[in-house]
C-alpha cells in the first residue's frame, strides 16, 4: 500500500488537501504539495518572469515557525525540488519542519479555484461511494479574514489568500499545521507583494540540502538475514516495486501468508510524516467535530471484528487474502510514542506503521503482518538509514 493510501486509510488528510497532489519528487509520497487545480492558478501567467517567493518572508522570520534553518530559504518547484526558476520558497528547519510560500498572479483565478474545491472535492468522493463525507468539504474549508481580499484555509494546514491580481499559497503542514501560524505569516507577506525584501532565493539554491544516498532498488537496503531475523524466513525473494521506493517481503505463517509492504520517502520525510500527524488531528473536524480521532483506539476484537477488519482493509486497497493483521492483535490503536532507532515512529489506528529517520521516512502496511514482527523489522530498517 503506498504511503499516500496510508494517509488515506489512517486519516482524512487526503481529502482535506484534495486540491493539492501526492509529492512527486517522493513518487508515493503520503501527503501532499501543491501542485492540482489551485496550484495552477496560482502560478498562472508567472513564467519565467515571477517574482522571487523568497522574497516575501526572511529567514528570521521563518524560523519562528521551523526552528533554526538548516539551510538558507531557496527557490524550489512546487513538489520541494531546489530550482533557480522555482515558484516556491522552502524554509526548511534543521530539525525537517519546513514551510513553503507561493507567489504568482491570477489571484481572482485563484480565489474562484478555491471556491470550486469543495464542489470538485464532493463529487469525489461521492463517486468514490463516500457520500457521507462529501458533505465535510463545504464545513472544513474555512474562509478566513485579513489584510487580503479572500483567504481559504484548509485544515492540515494550507492558506491560500489573494490581493489583487496576486495569489499566495502558505504550507505549514509540515510545521505546525495550525492555522494562526498561516495567518501570521500571510499579514508578514501581504505588505511586500508590491514591496519584497531584497533577498535571492535562486542563490541560495546551491546550498539547499541534497536527498539521502540510497540503493537503485529498495530491496536492496537491508540484507536478506537481517529482514528474516526479523520476521522470520521469506517466503520467496523480496519483491521490488517499480522504482527505489517499494519493497515486499513475504512470509509464510500458521494463519495463513503475510506480507510486509515497505515504502520510502528518501527526501523530505519529516516533512511527510508531520503532515500525516497534521492530518491525523483532522479527523474531528472532517467528522463535524462529533468523533474523536482517537475514537477506534483500543477495540477488543473478537472474529466478527477481525472479519470487519479485513473487510476494511480491503476496501481501503491493500493486499489480497492472508493472515489476520496487526489490528487484530492491537485494536485500531494509535500509538506516538514507540521507541527505537527512529527520529519518530507512530502505530497509525493498528494499520500502517509510520517511521522517519535522518530525514527518510518508512511507511508500513500492517494488513496481514504480525504487529511485533512488523516493528522489528522497521527498527531494522531504520539502524541501517
Amino acid at each position: 500500500m503506498s504511503i499516500t493510501r496510508i494517509a488515506a486509510l489512517g486519516v482524512t488528510a487526503a481529502m482535506l488537501l484534495a486540491c493539492n497532489k501526492p509529492d512527486s519528487s517522493n513518487s508515493s509520497a503520503g501527503a501532499a504539495s501543491k501542485e492540482g487545480a489551485l496550484g495552477s492558478a496560482v502560478a498562472s501567467a508567472t513564467g519565467d518572469a515571477q517574482p522571487d517567493p523568497c522574497a516575501l518572508l526572511s529567514a528570521n522570520e521563518a524560523e519562528v515557525y521551523v526552528g533554526v534553518l538548516g539551510s538558507p530559504p531557496y527557490r524550489a518547484t512546487d513538489d520541494g525540488v531546489p530550482d533557480v526558476s522555482g515558484e516556491t520558497c522552502m524554509y526548511r528547519g534543521s530539525d525537517g519542519r519546513q514551510v513553503t510560500i507561493d507567489r504568482g498572479e491570477g489571484g481572482a483565478m485563484a480565489g474562484q479555484v478555491m471556491s470550486d474545491v469543495p464542489n470538485a472535492v464532493s463529487g469525489a468522493l461521492e463517486k468514490a461511494g463516500a457520500g457521507n463525507l462529501a458533505g465535510a468539504t463545504h464545513r472544513v474549508m474555512a474562509d478566513v479574514q485579513g489584510p487580503w481580499d479572500h483567504a481559504t484555509w484548509i485544515p492540515g494546514g494550507a492558506l491560500t489568500i489573494t490581493k489583487g491580481d496576486v495569489a499566495a499559497h502558505i504550507d505549514v503542514s509540515a510545521a505546525s499545521g495550525k492555522e494562526d501560524d498561516a495567518v501570521a505569516i500571510a499579514k508578514q507577506i501581504v505588505p511586500r507583494f508590491d514591496h519584497p525584501l531584497d533577498y535571492d532565493g535562486a542563490k541560495a539554491v546551491a546550498s539547499a540540502p541534497k536527498p539521502k544516498a540510497h540503493p537503485d532498488q529498495a530491496c536492496d537496503l537491508v540484507p536478506k538475514s537481517v529482514v528474516e531475523a526479523a520476521i522470520g524466513p521469506l517466503d520467496g525473494d523480496p519483491t521490488p516495486g517499480a522504482d527505489a521506493t517499494e519493497c515486499d517481503y513475504k512470509v509464510a505463517s500458521a494463519q495463513g501468508p503475510r506480507t510486509y509492504k515497505v515504502e520510502y520517502v528518501w527526501q523530505g520525510g519529516q516533512k511527510n510524516y508531520n503532515m500525516l500527524k497534521h492530518g491525523m488531528s483532522t479527523l474531528g473536524s472532517v467528522m463535524g467535530g462529533a468523533i474523536p480521532t482517537a475514537g477506534m483506539d483500543n477495540m477488543k476484537m473478537d472474529s466478527n471484528a477481525s472479519k470487519m477488519i479485513g473487510g476494511l482493509m480491503k476496501m481501503a486497497g491493500g493486499g489480497g487474502p492472508g493472515a489476520p493483521g496487526a489490528a487484530t492483535q492491537v485494536g485500531f490503536k494509535t500509538d506516538t510514542t514507540l521507541k527505537g532507532p527512529w527520529d519518530n515512529a507512530t502505530l497509525l489506528h493498528g494499520t500502517q506503521l509510520l517511521a522517519v529517520k535522518s530525514d527518510v521516512m518508512v511507511g508500513m502496511d500492517l494488513q496481514t503482518a504480525d504487529y511485533e514482527k512488523a516493528k522489528a523489522l522497521m527498527a531494522a530498517i531504520c539502524s541501517r538509514l
